[in-house]
């Protein structure tokens, strides 16, 4: 039995170490692995929401945003299995395309392993080796990743964009016409204005960037433009001219041109014409430079072609590291009087932006405003729907998150939702949001409406994590088995989930007390020979469950040996295999868990060698840290209290900073008292240094009550009478503050003696206690009998025959009599015991007779003394 966990002090086992029962200190050791399960969905949700907030950002054209977002991902590279990593390589590579860096995105691209590769690898690689040659273009390169492409295995989103590389495709080959038609239904497919601006950028880029150099063309174009002086005909050469001047490097020189253009008033130029001017000379300058941003901007301040300001509203959120320049841009042509063309569009960039930027209550504030406005203002913006996202995205993003609210914006996005497609994976985000609020009932509920539906094998699969995962955390440790069993039996999940979800139940048997079921149902995993599909880091993770299990069932033959041939397939390993956090993890552990066996195995000298070896060669591992309480656990079962108060205060002085510390010290306070009334100061001095050292601990409220207790046990009522009161005082709302009351109320009514006018004060407060709500029922019987005992001191005994048979009558109940525990029975009996004492006194024999028959029929305790006064009685009689 553990003395309690360090992840829930289960309050059970705390008010009665708080009321001075003993409890066993063996196996003290809290079940501890790495990041169970449970903790991984958290992650896996957080990080499906991260993903989901950077694909709305390339979507708005705010791919260096997206990309910061992918670099923070795959950042915790640890976390994520290869099929993860690739798509979070895929996503940072388009992020990167839409930037124009087509290199870095290249790179990406071709660092994803071979077996990794699809129909999306191929289509951004061709896009990136297009867009890198410049004028010289590996069209070998290009095409072979293009006919790599299966346009049919391409998610639709990207079907806009195969069309656009088609479109390049038929350009590098002088097909006009084609390309021309490609490049339609990629702006046909591309489903919003900002994705066909994007592309039209993109091509305008390639226009400016690709092409023939030849410096020969130049007189001839400057000819051309000299006669068409004034003409509209003129523009075509006017672009070629300043287009072909800067694959040469005259930048200055192509910037005049056009500037000698738009400056000439009388040139036959429509609107339209000087705007694809303004944004050709933009490009040429850089839109990543100042003077580049600078023309777009003017160009979004004072243009008249919404196409032309809405391409160069995507140049400028395009450009990389310019995050903070477009919000206070945006910010200063949002609040114009005039409504600009793009306003809605402008408030959705600033939205997503103010959740980006430095991620304070004010930015989040403001993202929350313009989405409502979208939502009031501009109902027909094409992303309408994702601004409910928006607003749930910024829910999360609150401090505390308000999950709740996030969901019921996602509620209301639903209810807009026809295809099954879309109310599956809305359902699975409400899910999540319920889940991550600690909330999960509901959680279960809404992923048992997703799952209901046809998924494909990926969906499915990490919905059946959720799934499960909700439903042993809600208590539903059935269904979760059942599920389990389910999808097992037709196929529809991977082993290494259901490896996953048998993880998770096991766990959740193990904290119930229920080892047998959770080992049987490990070794019935193991059993089934198909550790070889699933990842090396989870089969050795669950034969250490396995063996960990054993050893809580108390099967240690042979168990060392075993987890012996586990630590040496873990070293056996190439290096690198797991990662060096992983390995280390596992490495630890195991090699803890063989300490402890050895010790529970009868080869203690061996097993506290090994521990003592751990925490050496890996001294700031939480496993060396938890080897302290494995072998004080050990001293202590041996009866050697002061080697188990040494061990554990050893711990207290090398981690003074752990979470273990205060536990280690409150245990070697407990060791202590132990040894004896001789101890009780030392221990005394114990529970006060964990109270002075370690103040927000959740123990400090129990070390101070432990030190009252002790203080009475020495017969010092006053001092713990100050205790008590102390604790009262400094934590009027605490949820065990009826231990205190009861236990000042004792000091009371030791030092009032037999004085009636000194038992008003103890008497008064134990029947405010039986007032306070939610006590259990061994605590009433507990203060019943001390109020009624008071009373009779004070020679009130018609008043405490009267609190002792309704307390008698309430807990003689059968519904309640089931749920008294022992201290419930010991104080039962006590109050059956006095106030058959109090019948008899009044010459009620049959009613006292009735009493003691009552008591023998429940088997309580004192049972012995109620059989002696029957006998008594009848000998009377």
């Amino acid at each position: 039995m553990r003395l309690f966990s360090t992840n829930d002090c289960g309050c059970t086992v705390l008010c009665l170490l708080a009321l001075g029962f003993g409890l066993p200190l063996g196996a003290q050791v809290p079940l501890s692995v790495d990041r169970i399960a449970e903790v991984e969905v958290s992650d896996s949700i957080q990080r499906d929401w991260q993903t989901a907030a950077a694909e709305r950002a390339q979507e708005s054209g705010l791919a260096s945003v997206a990309e910061t977002i992918y670099r923070g991902l795959l950042g915790r590279a640890d976390t994520l299995s290869a099929a993860q990593m690739t798509s979070l390589r895929l996503g940072l590579a388009k992020a990167l395309i839409g930037q124009g860096r087509f290199a870095a995105a290249r790179s990406e691209l071709e660092s994803i392993a071979q077996a990794q590769r699809d129909s999306r690898q191929g289509l951004y690689l061709a896009i990136s080796i297009y867009g890198e040659g410049r004028g010289r273009i590996d069209l070998e390169g290009f095409r072979r990743a293009l006919g790599a492409v299966s346009v049919e295995a391409l998610p639709v989103e990207d079907q806009a964009w195969y069309s656009f590389a088609e479109a390049l495709d038929a350009e590098s080959r002088g097909e006009v016409d084609a390309a021309q038609e490609a490049f339609s239904r990629a702006a046909a497919k591309a489903g919003s204005e900002r994705l066909r601006w994007h592309f039209e950028s993109l091509a305008l880029r390639q226009e400016v960037v690709s092409g023939p150099t030849d410096e020969s063309m130049l007189p001839e174009l400057s000819a051309r433009l000299r006669s068409l002086e004034g003409e509209s005909a003129a523009f075509p050469f006017v672009r070629e001219y300043a287009v072909l001047l800067h694959r040469l490097g005259r930048i200055n020189e192509a910037v005049g041109a056009i500037d000698r253009e738009l400056a000439n008033t009388s040139a036959g130029y429509g609107a339209q014409q000087r705007e694809q001017l303004r944004l050709l000379k933009a490009l040429i300058l850089g839109a990543d430079s100042v003077t580049g941003r600078a023309a777009l901007k003017e160009l979004i301040r004072t243009g008249q072609s919404r196409d032309a300001m809405g391409i160069a509203l995507q140049l400028l959120a395009r450009a990389p590291g310019q995050d903070e320049d477009l919000f206070e841009f945006l910010k200063v042509i949002i609040s114009r009087t005039e409504p600009h063309p793009l306003l809605g569009q402008m408030y959705y960039l600033r939205s997503q932006l103010a959740l980006r930027l430095p991620n304070d209550a004010e930015m989040v504030a403001l993202a929350e405003r313009d989405a409502r406005t979208l939502l009031e203002q501009f109902p027909g913006l094409s992303s309408i729907t994702n601004v409910y996202r928006l607003l749930a995205f910024a829910a999360l993003n609150r401090e505390p998150p308000q999950y709740r609210a996030a969901a019921d914006f996602l509620v209301q996005l639903r209810d807009q939702m026809e295809q099954p497609g879309d109310l599956i994976g809305l359902n699975q985000l409400i899910g999540d949001c319920y889940f991550l609020n600690g909330d999960f009932a509901n959680a279960v509920d809404f992923y048992s409406v997703a799952r209901s539906r046809q998924l494909s094998s990926d969906a499915g699969s990490a919905l059946f994590m959720r799934l499960v995962t909700a439903q042993v955390r809600s208590g539903a440790l059935d269904a979760a088995m059942q599920l389990i069993d389910a999808v097992d039996f037709v196929g529809t999940i991977n082993e290494e989930d259901r490896w996953r979800a048998e993880w998770n139940v096991a766990q959740a048997l193990q904290m119930a007390g229920l080892i047998e079921p959770a080992l049987r149902r490990v070794r019935l995993l193991l059993d089934e020979k198909t550790s070889g599909l699933v990842d090396t880091l989870l089969d050795i993770r669950l034969r250490w469950l396995e063996a960990y299990l054993s050893l809580e069932a108390g099967e240690v033959e042979g168990l060392s040996a075993r987890i012996s041939r586990l630590l040496a397939r873990l070293e056996s390993l190439p290096e690198g295999a797991l990662g060096e956090a992983s390995f280390r993890l596992l490495l630890t552990e195991i090699r803890l868990l063989r300490g402890n066996a050895l010790i529970r195995s009868g080869e203690a000298s061996l097993g506290i060698e090994e521990l003592k070896s751990l925490r050496e060669a890996f001294v700031e591992t939480a496993a060396a840290q938890r080897s302290y309480l494995i072998e004080a656990a050990y001293h202590g079962e041996a009866g050697a209290y002061d080697a188990a108060q040494e061990t554990l205060l050893a711990l207290v002085e090398r981690y003074p900073a752990s979470r273990l510390a205060a536990q280690a010290l409150y245990e070697a306070a407990l060791y202590c008292e132990r040894r004896g009334a001789d101890f009780f100061p030392a221990a005394i001095i114990l529970q006060n240094d964990l109270a002075e050292q370690y103040p927000q601990d959740p123990l400090y409220y129990h070390a101070r009550l432990k030190q009252g207790n002790l203080l009475r046990s020495m017969n010092d009522f006053t001092g713990a009478q100050i205790v008590y009161e102390n604790l009262i005082n400094q934590f009027p709302a605490h949820e065990l503050r009826y231990l205190a009351e009861l236990s000042r109320a004792d000091c009371l009514l030791a030092l009032a003696g037999n004085e009636a006018t000194e038992l008003v004060d103890a008497i008064a407060q134990l029947e405010r206690l039986l007032d306070l709500p939610n006590l259990s029922i061994d605590f009433q019987a507990e203060a019943s009998y001390k109020w009624a005992f008071a009373l009779a001191r004070a020679e009130e005994s018609a008043k405490a025959k009267e609190v002792l048979s309704l307390s008698v009558a309430r807990l003689l109940d059968p519904e309640q009599t089931q749920t008294l525990g022992p201290s419930g029975r010991y104080w039962m009996a006590r109050s059956m015991l006095r106030l058959g004492e109090l019948l008899e006194a009044e010459q009620l024999t049959e009613e006292s007779r009735k009493m003691y028959r009552e008591m023998i029929h429940y088997n309580l305790p004192g049972r012995h003394i109620a059989i002696a006064r029957l006998d008594r009685l009848m000998e009377l009689d």
